[in-house]
This record gives C-alpha cells, sequence and structure tokens, in this order.
C-alpha cells in the first residue's frame, strides 16, 4: 500500500513558495526600486531579495518538519509579516511618485499576502500547552 503523504502546514509552504519566488525576483533585478533615490541602492539589494529566499526556505522546511517548535513559527511568520508589510509599503510608495499599475497590482497583492500572513499567525499556536 502506498504511504499518503500529509501536509500538516499548507498554509506555511504556500506563504514559502512565494516568499522565494519574490525574493529571487528582486535579486536577479537590480533596477526594481527607484524612489526614494537616495536609498534605491539599499532597496535593489540582493539583500532583500536574498532575505526573502532564505526566510522562505526556513518556513517550508518548518512546515516539512515532524517535530516543529512554535517559538521557531513565530519568529519566521513574525518576519513573514515584515516582509510582506516592507514590500506593499515600498510598492505603495512607488506607485504613489510613478503610477504604473504594475506596482499597484503588486502593492495590493503583497498587501494580501501580508492579511494572510496575520491570519496564519492568529490561526497558530502561541504557547506549548
Amino acid at each position: 500500500m502506498k504511504k499518503k503523504f500529509v501536509l500538516s502546514h499548507p498554509q506555511h509552504v504556500i506563504l514559502g513558495l512565494i516568499e522565494i519566488a519574490v525574493g529571487l525576483i528582486l535579486i536577479f533585478n537590480d533596477y526594481y526600486y527607484f524612489w526614494p533615490p537616495q536609498v534605491a541602492w539599499v532597496l535593489n539589494d540582493d539583500l532583500c531579495g536574498g532575505l526573502g529566499v532564505v526566510f522562505g526556505v526556513m518556513t517550508i522546511r518548518w512546515a516539512l518538519k515532524d517535530s516543529n517548535s512554535i517559538r521557531v513559527n513565530r519568529n519566521l511568520l513574525f518576519f513573514s509579516a515584515f516582509f510582506w508589510c516592507f514590500e506593499a509599503t515600498a510598492e505603495f510608495i512607488h506607485a504613489s511618485v510613478k503610477p504604473n499599475a504594475y506596482m499597484l497590482t503588486a502593492g495590493v497583492a503583497e498587501l494580501g499576502l501580508f492579511l494572510f500572513t496575520l491570519s496564519i499567525i492568529d490561526k497558530s499556536k502561541k504557547h506549548n500547552y
């Protein structure tokens, strides 16, 4: 008989995959952010995208493990919420400076991912009891 693969945290896997995808977009596009010009080099640095990839992989790894730490989950979800809030804010600021449909669309999508992350935080265990 085949062993059925049961995924106990599918929302975490979805969130991790999207973080990896957005992180890779930010890594490979060095001219994505353009405003404010004084900090565009920081926003376009590969560190921002790299953090998304690293924490996306860590979130998926946490979801696939048998023994999951509540503390690690809390920290990963906190970073994910911060990442999506930061990305949505940056997209909306860029859309207000130079109105582009794709910036506004990405901002709305990332705001949705921020709210999705908050719903995962709300449904996750907070304590060991």
